[in-house]
């Protein structure tokens, strides 16, 4: 699973377009993703994305738009670093890959570093009260630059670029989803005696609480078939 955090709407729609979101609420959904649409500004990105990681404490990618003063249109970086430039606090995100670059949130646009936007340092702020520094992730495309404003007819085609970036993030997390099932199965396995239609149902299972963020039940001794029968009825009813 994995979070999506967009500030804007223009930003937001080639991602749902592409991965078939469906609203739920505030957030847009499938069974890989949940995606919130927090407004623009720190205070916003901070308030709604602790409303998702609320619901969902999970890996959470920041991605959109930033201006740069030494970047190209259209290219697009991992963050290493966040800087406030309000507060000259510093934040480190611990997940990035090359090319990546450090990140200037600021209150007002039109103010240009070599990456800046306007909800970085909340996004993280935010984060930060949920999950580790490894599970927050931040990816900025360059939309304008200081001779070239930015025009918001050409913002979903730099979006759709850069998809491929989720699309690698989210068969990276696919693989730790069912690696993580396979253990507990396999454990399960030399307490229980399963079928393998028990073995299967399990599986379906814990797949059921993994997307709901909902922790695995403790593996029980189980001997014959009806034990092991009476404990997958009771993880479902």
């Amino acid at each position: 699973m994995l979070n999506i955090v967009t500030a804007l709407k223009i930003e937001a729609k080639p991602i749902i377009e592409k991965f078939n979101l469906k609203p739920h609420g505030e957030i847009y959904q499938n069974n890989y993703i949940n995606l919130i649409i927090t407004g623009q500004g720190k205070i916003k990105s901070a308030v709604n994305t602790a409303l998702l990681l609320n619901k969902y404490p999970q890996k959470t990618l920041n991605f959109g738009i930033a201006g740069s003063n030494i970047y190209d249109i259209n290219e697009g970086f991992f963050v290493h670093k966040i800087i406030d430039t309000d507060s000259g606090f510093e934040y480190y995100p611990d997940f990035f890959k090359k090319p990546h670059t450090s990140l200037y949130t600021v209150s007002k646009p039109e103010i240009y570093y070599n990456l800046t936007d306007m909800e970085g340092s909340g996004f993280f702020e935010a984060c930060y009260k949920f999950l580790s520094v490894e599970n927050i992730i931040l990816y900025k495309i360059i939309s304008d630059t200081p001779d070239f404003p930015v025009k918001k007819e050409k913002i979903p085609l730099y979006i759709k670029t850069h998809l491929h970036i989720i699309e690698e993030l989210l068969d990276k997390n696919k693989d730790d989803f069912f690696i993580e099932i396979e253990e507990y199965i396999n454990e399960a396995k030399k307490k229980m005696k399963l079928t393998k239609t028990q073995e299967n149902k399990l599986r379906q299972i814990l797949t059921f609480y993994k997307t709901k963020n909902r922790k695995f039940p403790e593996i029980k001794e189980l001997k014959t078939k009806k034990e092991v029968s009476e404990f997958l009825n009771s993880l479902t009813s």
